[in-house]
């Protein structure tokens, strides 16, 4: 069977980093894999397997007015469809909602069963119009819409039932562990770390962080809060740390290639998400066999984090709860670790056999569909 995957880009997200791995998965079982994306290789943070072709369209850009908008997005459709005709797959997975929609678009007509996936929780990440408009008129065309986690897939209740789908992202313990590092500027290697990680945007609660750290951190002079990604809001959190007087007790790491080797030196890993769908820098962590302090947001933290077994749930948006419970692990190295002793268990619960298992599961119930 030939597979296709489309994404506008590989570059640095979690959407992107399922599908390198989806893309491996489905290799190691035989399929024929291509991936194809909007963006240029130029654009690319991720490495695909070996084994899998690119097709880069190199067709993105911005535009200076509603004309020329109209015009590069019909050439990208044109492109798009261009492209999978020529491929010619069994079937298709597409990431992230807009893409999701221009494919659906793209393949109006055709034969191919494209099989959307969902990676946020579009009740609290809503489409701008006119793209939630147009996702509810052009979804129903899709083979099944796979949702990441229980919580996204709520918001598709405008969806038949037999449409939907919940397949969760795979974890993996990274072969990338125990590379050596050249340290960013700031770290101190005789601290103890704890890392955060994500896009620098609303969504993740970095300055929640930031204020509940400032609480404590006097108090644990011997650590560093490492906060690796970069993001629109860089500048903004970076004069906050300068207000709070965190000082280098708070290191932007920006973008690291592999984060895996630092969080193999940490000590605890914390996120403060306002909303997630099923957030992969959270197993990503405990993979990595880091104790995990996360907001209970929605969705996907409670799906991923057992509660004092592997990690600690707090209630979300609460500033004093977090830093409490920083605090609490901080100065407890014997609860550290016993959730560290559990927390490799994730890529049990959420292997990639597994999640191939249930794609093809998938497959098997679409392609007996009459």
């Amino acid at each position: 069977m030939k597979i296709t995957l489309f994404a506008s880009s590989l570059q640095c997200g979690g959407a992107e980093r399922v599908l390198v791995m989806l893309a491996q998965g489905f290799l190691d079982r035989g399929y024929t894999v291509n991936v194809v994306t909007l963006a240029g290789k130029e654009r690319d943070f991720y490495t695909l397997p070996v084994g899998v072709t690119r097709v880069a369209l190199d067709v993105m850009g911005n535009s200076s007015n509603l004309f020329e908008a109209a015009s590069k997005n019909l050439t990208r459709l044109t492109r798009l469809r261009q492209a999978v005709t020529q491929i010619n797959p069994d079937l298709i997975i597409s990431f992230i909602a807009r893409e999701n929609i221009s494919l659906l678009l793209a393949l109006w007509g055709t034969k191919y069963p494209v099989f959307v996936t969902e990676h946020n929780d579009q009740r609290f990440r809503a489409l701008p119009q006119p793209w939630s408009m147009i996702r509810r008129l052009v979804y129903p065309k899709a083979a099944t819409v796979v949702s990441v986690s229980e919580g996204v897939n709520q918001y598709f209740s405008w969806l038949p039932e037999q449409q939907k789908a919940v397949i969760y992202n795979p974890f993996i313990i990274p072969d990338s562990l125990t590379e050596a590092i050249n340290l960013p500027v700031g770290i101190d290697s005789n601290k103890k770390w704890l890392i955060s990680m994500g896009r620098l945007i609303e969504q993740k609660g970095f300055d929640y962080l930031l204020t509940a750290y400032a609480q404590i951190s006097d108090r644990f002079p011997d650590w560093q809060l490492l906060i690796l990604g970069d993001g629109e809001l860089r500048q903004q959190l970076s004069e906050q740390k300068e207000n709070l007087q965190l000082g280098d007790r708070v290191i932007f790491t920006g973008r690291i290639k592999n984060p895996f080797a630092l969080m193999n030196q940490a000590e605890l890993f914390v996120m403060a998400s306002r909303f997630e769908g099923f957030p992969m820098a959270h197993g990503e962590a405990l993979a990595s066999g880091l104790p995990v302090i996360a907001t209970d947001c929605p969705s996907g933290p409670s799906e991923i984090i057992r509660d004092g077994i592997d990690g600690i749930l707090i209630p979300s948006q609460n500033v004093d709860a977090l830093a409490q419970a920083m605090a609490d692990l901080m100065a407890d190295k014997k609860q550290r670790q016993a959730l560290a002793s559990k927390a490799t268990e994730v890529t049990q619960r959420f292997s990639i056999t597994k999640v191939i298992d249930d794609w093809e599961s998938l497959f098997a119930n679409h392609l007996a569909m009459p």
